[in-house]
């Protein structure tokens, strides 16, 4: 297995450069636009995760909620159902999904754009999180560190990604510079934890769901304002 890991991570490099000039949130725009209207996609790719992830959000006491990369609303629409009071923010990449999610979803704040520039202002919501949608981001630091300015101090950033053994996602990383659908990269848990620590999140807690998937959730801490 240590071999085989090596010998992928070799392969995985050599590719790297025909990745990187592809244009993966284009791809992930036409992929999502083509596929919005799908029955699977309309109830969610991920829909058994969202029972843990809506749950952890619950007790937490969760009600602003902004869902990064929110699709055609599918979780925000099971969260509603489960907190009747919460209010629903999303932002999607694929112009299609964003008005699924407005037909959906017609008194949510529903907003096309790019992850890496949130359209939103510092310390907007008592939540943050991301379902299976880190994995199309190009500069997922870049796009943590925004989850983290427009989360509120002392709120809950939860994000929801695909795992599996070391070698398998070294090989669904090879092979996602050949797909047309704009995933870029899968981390493992141990990587999503840095990931958040760097943006400044804490108290980082990850579990598995299933054998292919784990959610992650950190808090911003409190930080005194100026003045």
């Amino acid at each position: 297995k240590e071999a085989a890991s090596k010998y992928m991570i070799v392969i995985q490099q050599r590719w790297s450069l025909k990745g990187e000039s592809m244009d993966d949130k284009q791809k992930s725009k036409e992929y999502f636009n083509s596929y919005s209207s799908t029955v699977i996609n309309k109830n969610g790719y991920w829909s058994y995760d969202y029972r843990i992830t809506s749950e952890i959000l619950k007790r937490r006491g969760v009600i602003k909620i902004f869902d990064v990369g929110c699709g055609n609303g599918a979780f925000l629409a099971f969260f509603k159902n489960k907190k009747q009071d919460a209010e629903l923010y999303g932002l999607d990449l694929s112009h299609e999904m964003v008005m699924r999610s407005r037909e959906r979803l017609p008194d949510a704040v529903i907003e096309e754009g790019d992850a890496e520039e949130i359209p939103f202002e510092d310390e907007t919501f008592d939540g943050v999180s991301c379902h299976m949608s880190v994995h199309h981001h190009p500069h997922p630091k870049s796009s943590i560190a925004e989850m983290h300015r427009v989360l509120k101090n002392g709120g809950t950033v939860l994000i929801n990604e695909l795992t599996g053994p070391v070698w398998l996602k070294n090989f669904m990383n090879w092979c996602f510079t050949w797909m047309k659908t704009g995933d870029h990269a899968i981390y493992l848990e141990a990587e999503m934890t840095d990931m958040l620590k760097e943006a400044g999140f804490e108290h980082i807690k990850c579990r598995r769901i299933t054998p292919f998937s784990y959610v992650c959730v950190g808090r911003k801490s409190f930080t005194p304002k100026k003045g």
